[in-house]
C-alpha cells in the first residue's frame, strides 16, 4: 500500500524488480521500480506510478488527460508517434487506457497507462532508454498494470 496527498493505492512489482517509495520523490514520483540490483536513476528501463489530481471545479474526462498528455508529447518531440494500444483490465476490474509513445516516429520507448478515479488520474508508466528493452518489458508492464488497486480517496494520509 502506498499513500499519496490525500488517496491510498497499491500495486504489486512484477519478479525481479524493486519497489522504491523513496527514489522518485524528488521528482514528485510517488512510487518507482526499476529491475532488482539496478538503481533508479541509472536503468535503462524503468516503471512508475504517480497521479495527476483533478482540479475540484473542473474535472477532466480521461480523454481530455489523455489529449492533454498527448498534445504536450507532441509539442516536445515534433517527430513523435502515439499508438493507442489495447487497454487492460485490473484485478479490480477498473479499466486502463494505455498510449505507446514514440519520441522519434520509431519504436515506442514509454508506455502510459492511464486509470480514472474520482479525485485524480492514476498513470502507470514504463520507461525504456535501451534497444529492445520496452518490448521486452511490455508483458511485465502489463500485469504490473493489472495489479493496480486503487484503495481509497479524500483521506488524511499518516505523517511520521
Amino acid at each position: 500500500m502506498l499513500y499519496g496527498d490525500d488517496h491510498c493505492f497499491g500495486v504489486v512489482a512484477p519478479k525481479g524488480w524493486a519497489l522504491d517509495d523513496s527514489s522518485g520523490l524528488g521528482s514528485k514520483i510517488r512510487v518507482v521500480m526499476y529491475p532488482a540490483g539496478q538503481k533508479w536513476g541509472t536503468a535503462p528501463t524503468v516503471m512508475y506510478v504517480n497521479p495527476i489530481h483533478q482540479d475540484k471545479e473542473r474535472k477532466k474526462t480521461l480523454d481530455e488527460v489523455i489529449a492533454q498528455d498527448v498534445t504536450a508529447f507532441m509539442k516536445s518531440s515534433p517527430q513523435g508517434k502515439v499508438t493507442v494500444a489495447p487497454p487492460v483490465t485490473t484485478e479490480k476490474g477498473q479499466h486502463a487506457e494505455v498510449r505507446y509513445f514514440a519520441p522519434l516516429g520509431h519504436e515506442p520507448e514509454e508506455a502510459v497507462a492511464y486509470v480514472m478515479e474520482r479525485s485524480l488520474v492514476m498513470l502507470i508508466v514504463l520507461s525504456s532508454r535501451e534497444v529492445g528493452g520496452f518490448q521486452r518489458t511490455l508483458p511485465t508492464f502489463r500485469d504490473m498494470v493489472a495489479s493496480y488497486q486503487f484503495v481509497a480517496g479524500d483521506i488524511k494520509t499518516p505523517t511520521h
